[in-house]
């Protein structure tokens, strides 16, 4: 398959020589992910060691708050998934398969050792193949809705904070030594799940600029690997690719490509709409339900719902039982019966045969949920960092809340910033979601049917729900 033809994109590449040159360079974007990986070790020492206080402690603040804002509002809209290529989770167990740092080991051909050779790279551990049954979103759904069912714990204890944010580097470097390459950010990360499925609304695209170079290219450097760099990590083929959803914008491509064919396009939000499989319709479903669910946990006006999430602190496991069965019973059963319901009706609506699946309308339904949902979840951290901010500099001050004042800001008392514009912004947010995703379920539904009567009628349910959808979540915002 080729790289799609777009012709409203724009190669930066070509218009920045520097930016060019950087991509190109062994050490980045290490000079970033060192830092970070050090930062880590900081948030994780100081949840287990610091205050146990959530709002004087920084990896709370710095990480469910600021990092969460900052990747939703700001990374995910306008740089993909840049987090992946920066993220120090998979650092160590990077190190530990590659036994480099910087530099790249590369097979000598003449010896004809292929101790540990996968292409043309030599990688250490026992480098198995991800089982393919598991090469999906599977797990990674599974793995975000438990994090999100103790996202009050993480929230508001330090020591769970640290508990799971080390716990995954240590499952990303165990994985490492088990299974080639970054097949843990792949198929198990929870945070690359979501990263995944809303890295199609992105306004930054990695692509190869011509698909005839690709075709033409024998020594497929950037599957293969060279001298230059490694082999893709993230298990694709560079050269082949159309969506945005596996890259992890590691930039092994950019190093390795002999004829300097790939390229950062520049491009329209919400321009990829195509959901592949229902993994990834289930990933829509779970982070739009989980936006509406947190919503009216945090910001709604059930003080009882807050503490029944709340097990770390109120310790009533039943009544936190009977929380969690709900949470899961709408994340999982009612959110997409509703939108899969919506795809049956109109399918029936627009009186078509066989030819047009349930299968293929709910997944040409649910691009609708994409837009939707990422602007619903940053509305959602709107009120969080305005409410919230002023945390960063004390805790900055005092990362560990052991009385320190690095920075002279320590002692600056809490003080929300501009907490009224806060619905205002939310509601902006939410109909510009709801306006993108009802534009990217027509386009995809209308793909489907022969007649714009037919896919007027079998997108018009899905419509109507996203509407309602819509409707609840300016309800619990702005209401």
């Amino acid at each position: 398959m080729s790289a799609p033809k777009t012709p409203r994109r724009l190669d930066l590449l070509r218009t920045s020589p520097q930016l060019a040159w950087l991509l190109r360079q062994r050490w980045f974007p290490l000079v970033i992910a060192f830092p970070l990986l050090m930062l880590t070790a900081t948030f994780v020492t100081a949840g287990l060691l610091g205050t146990p206080v959530g709002n004087s402690n920084s990896l709370v603040i710095f990480v469910w708050i600021l990092w969460w804002f900052v990747l939703m509002a700001v990374l995910v809209p306008f740089a993909s998934r840049s987090w992946c290529g920066v993220c120090p989770v998979p650092l160590l167990g990077d190190w530990l398969q590659r036994w480099r740092v910087v530099g790249v080991a590369h097979a000598d051909s003449q010896t004809g050792d292929r101790t540990g050779l996968i292409g043309r790279n030599r990688y250490r551990g026992l480098s198995r193949r991800w089982p393919r049954k598991l090469s999906n979103l599977w797990l990674q759904n599974a793995g975000f809705l438990l994090l999100a069912t103790f996202s009050v714990v993480l929230l508001t204890s330090p020591l769970a904070g640290a508990l799971a944010v080390g716990g995954m580097v240590v499952a990303a470097t165990a994985t490492a030594l088990v299974y080639r390459q970054r097949s843990f950010c792949r198929f198990l990360c929870p945070v690359g799940g979501f990263l995944s499925l809303y890295s199609m609304s992105s306004t930054i695209a990695v692509r190869p600029r011509s698909s005839a170079v690709c075709q033409s290219c024998r020594e497929k450097n950037c599957v293969a690997g060279s001298a230059e760099g490694w082999g893709c990590p993230w298990l694709i083929n560079p050269g082949r690719l159309e969506r945005s959803n596996a890259c992890g914008l590691c930039l092994e491509c950019f190093k390795t490509c002999s004829r300097g064919n790939m390229g950062v396009f520049l491009r329209p939000p919400f321009e990829e709409r195509r959901l592949e499989g229902w993994d990834e319709a289930f990933k829509a479903f779970l982070m739009l339900a989980l936006a509406v669910a947190y919503s009216a946990v945090y910001q709604g006006p059930w003080g009882w719902l807050k503490t029944a999430a709340n097990v770390a602190e109120v310790a009533e496991w039943r009544i936190f039982g009977l929380y969690a069965a709900g949470l899961w019973a709408f994340t999982l059963v009612v959110v997409p019966g509703l939108y899969v319901g919506a795809s049956w009706l109109g399918r029936a609506l627009a009186r078509v045969r066989t030819d047009v699946t349930l299968r293929s309308a709910a997944l040409a339904g649910t691009s609708s949920l994409v837009p939707l949902g990422l602007l619903a979840w940053i509305a959602f951290s709107v009120p969080l960092v305005l409410a919230n901010g002023s945390y960063v500099l004390t805790a900055a001050s005092d990362p560990f809340g052991w009385g320190w004042d690095l920075f002279g800001s320590a002692h600056i008392g809490w003080s929300p910033l501009v907490p009224h514009w806060a619905p205002w912004l939310q509601a902006v947010l939410v109909l510009i979601g709801q306006a993108a995703g009802l534009k990217a379920g027509w386009l995809e539904t209308r793909v489907l049917y022969q007649t714009d009567r037919q896919a007027v009628a079998g997108y018009a349910p899905t419509a109507a729900l996203v509407t309602i959808t819509t409707l609840v979540l300016l309800a619990l915002y702005a209401g």
